[in-house]
């Protein structure tokens, strides 16, 4: 077995143990029927680092073996790389939306046994993060294609990723103000102040964005 066939069969196997873990994880969570939900986020809390470990394992290992001996063989280098990044991308995707996840059918299955006392605190964040989760990995491609470009960065990929996190953030509110009515009061402005640290600490610091004028998306 060539470099590029052991590559591909870690690579596998890395996303075989994180779905075994997410797996558990969420098992674990359908049995969960404590009215306080702090020791089942301290149980998540170990089951991200764990999920972060495995993500972790691929760049360490690409690094400490596989680049070398892909190189050694001649085989397409940047195409393995690329297999690695990309589900280290999806593992970090898949072990961010776990949690909202989980939160949200906990809150699904309180509502349903008649305990809303206890739901609007859970479903406020986890509800409208899940409902919106096209929306969410859209963003994270935007900025992940963003990122990957050598400085100066054009303008093109960064109104890509303000467009993402626009069109985001307009889903999530949407869906939250079913919790939080005063949020559907003036959602315009609610996207802009969510919007505004981005501007201030990543876009101000983008040559072609300063260039072009700093032109925010009307919304």
């Amino acid at each position: 077995m060539g470099a590029v066939e052991r590559w591909e069969a870690f690579l596998a196997q890395i996303a075989a143990r994180a779905a075994s873990v997410r797996a558990e994880a969420e098992a674990s969570a359908r049995a969960f029927d404590q009215l306080d939900t702090q020791p089942l986020s301290h149980a998540l809390m170990a089951v991200r680092s764990r999920l972060q470990e495995l993500e972790t394992m691929i760049t360490d290992t690409w690094h400490a073996k596989v680049d070398d001996a892909i190189v050694a063989e001649g085989a397409d280098r940047e195409a393995a790389r690329a297999k690695g990044e990309a589900l280290r991308y999806k593992l970090d995707d898949e072990r961010e939306e776990l949690e909202p996840r989980i939160f949200a059918e906990i809150a699904r299955q309180r509502y349903a046994r008649g305990q809303g006392e206890s739901v609007a605190a859970l479903a406020a964040h986890a509800v409208p993060q899940e409902a919106v989760v096209h929306e969410w990995r859209a963003m994270r491609a935007a900025e992940r294609a963003m990122r990957a470009i050598r400085p100066p960065v054009p303008l093109a990929a960064i109104k890509a990723y303000e467009r993402a996190q626009i069109a985001y953030w307009r889903a999530y509110l949407r869906v939250r103000s079913q919790f939080e009515p005063i949020l559907a009061r003036d959602p315009a402005l609610e996207i802009r102040s969510r919007m505004e640290q981005w501007y201030v600490s990543s876009a101000e610091y983008e040559e072609a964005w300063v260039a072009a004028g700093r032109p925010r998306e009307v919304i």
